[in-house]
Formats: C-alpha cells, sequence, structure tokens
C-alpha cells in the first residue's frame, strides 16, 4: 500500500496530454473578421436593395441590418457608391463561381446554348440577388449614374463572352458565318436580360424553366447554320 497524501506512482510519472496543434481552433486574425463583417454588411445591402432599391436605403440603415453600428458602413467602404460598387463586384464573383465556372469546355454553338442556360439557372438560384443587380442596373440610369461604368463594364464581360461562343461556332461551321458576332452577342444578352426582367416584374405569370428552353431553342434557329 502506498502511504496517504502520496500520488500514485502511475500518475506521477505520467507525462501531461497536449492537445495536438491541429486540433487547437484556429484564431481567427484581423483581417478573417474584417472580411466576415464587410461580408455581413453587403449581404445585408444586397437585401435592402432587394427590398427598396439603393435610393431609399441609408448606409446607417445597412449597418443596423448587418447587426453592426450605423457607422460602420462608412468607416468601412467610405460612400453608399462605394458600398454598391463592392456589391456589385461580390455579386459578378459568385456568379463566376457558382453559376459559370461548371459549365462545359466546350466553345461554339453548344457552349453559347450552356452558358444561355445557366444565365437563367443564376437567376432561378438567387431571385434576390438578381433582384437587386436589375434594380441597380434601373437606378444607375436615373439617381445612381456613378454606377453606370461599373455596370456597363459588369454585363459587357457577358457580351464578351457569347461573342467568343458565337465566333468560335463560326470557325467550326456551327453558327452561320455572315452574322457579326458582337451584335449577336448584344441580342443574345438582351433576350436573356428581357426575360429576366419580366419574370422579376410577374413571376406568378411568367414560368422561367420553360421560358429558358424557348430562349435557348430561339438561340439555336437564329444561329445555327
Amino acid at each position: 500500500m502506498r502511504a496517504p497524501g502520496l500520488p500514485a506512482p502511475a500518475q506521477a510519472d505520467r507525462p501531461a496530454r497536449i492537445m495536438p496543434q491541429s486540433a487547437l481552433p484556429a484564431r481567427r486574425t484581423q483581417q478573417d473578421r474584417r472580411s466576415a463583417s464587410d461580408g455581413r454588411l453587403l449581404a445585408a445591402a444586397l437585401r435592402l436593395v432587394a427590398r427598396g432599391g439603393s435610393a431609399g436605403t441609408s448606409l446607417a440603415a445597412i449597418g443596423l441590418e448587418a447587426g453592426f453600428s450605423r457607422g460602420l458602413p462608412v468607416e468601412r467602404f467610405g460612400s453608399k457608391v462605394a458600398l454598391l460598387q463592392a456589391l456589385i463586384d461580390r455579386m459578378e464573383g459568385w456568379a463566376e463561381e457558382n453559376v459559370f465556372a461548371g459549365l462545359p469546355a466546350e466553345s461554339g454553338l453548344d457552349g453559347l446554348l450552356a452558358r444561355v442556360e445557366a444565365h437563367f439557372r443564376g437567376c432561378m438560384d438567387g431571385p434576390e440577388a438578381v433582384g437587386a443587380l436589375y434594380i441597380l442596373c434601373m437606378e444607375s440610369l436615373t439617381v445612381v449614374p456613378e454606377l453606370r461604368p461599373r455596370l456597363a463594364a459588369y454585363f459587357q464581360g457577358y457580351r464578351r463572352a457569347f461573342e467568343h461562343h458565337i465566333r468560335c461556332g463560326q470557325e467550326k461551321g456551327e453558327i452561320r458565318a455572315e452574322i457579326d458576332p458582337a451584335v449577336e452577342a448584344s441580342v443574345v444578352l438582351g433576350l436573356i436580360r428581357g426575360l429576366v426582367t419580366q419574370w422579376l416584374l410577374d413571376r406568378e405569370s411568367i414560368d422561367l424553366r420553360l421560358a429558358t428552353r424557348a430562349a435557348v431553342e430561339t438561340c439555336r434557329r437564329s444561329l445555327r447554320r
């Protein structure tokens, strides 16, 4: 028997167990915390713009909607226009990563049709975001003209993608050689934006899935050689 009050030998000799470093929760850096709070501010801005437009949305309201102080949006972005531009950047990045990144690598007519379908699928997956985007487009023509260059660049990227597919399709002999790729790319994007605008205005009357099929077939018939 061991004397009372003395530790058991097994305990006295046993080394302290230390949690492996990899098992410890990673500490968030200040940059991580800032990125997370900026993300919450932009998500709040998207919700408010989708509900009432940017003209009816103040920076103070965005801060409160995100669960922060009224002054944090000003501290982080400086102005409402800068915050809205950052919101457009975020929406464009999300679309590239979640809507277009998985498209097949094949270019030409099939690639164009897949991209048309992806546009509509992205709208159905994120109706609030696309609603906010289209509201900003309309407001850039009136109350927030400072956003017009950024939004023009946003949609120029989409047109260039369609133009690329049309040129490749012409080289393959799939798409009519006599058409102007830049003009036809604008027409394709106009078809998409027109249908999406109608759907946002009257979702009960327009089945966007059926409209997507019709739009894809329209593009196929108009472009195919």
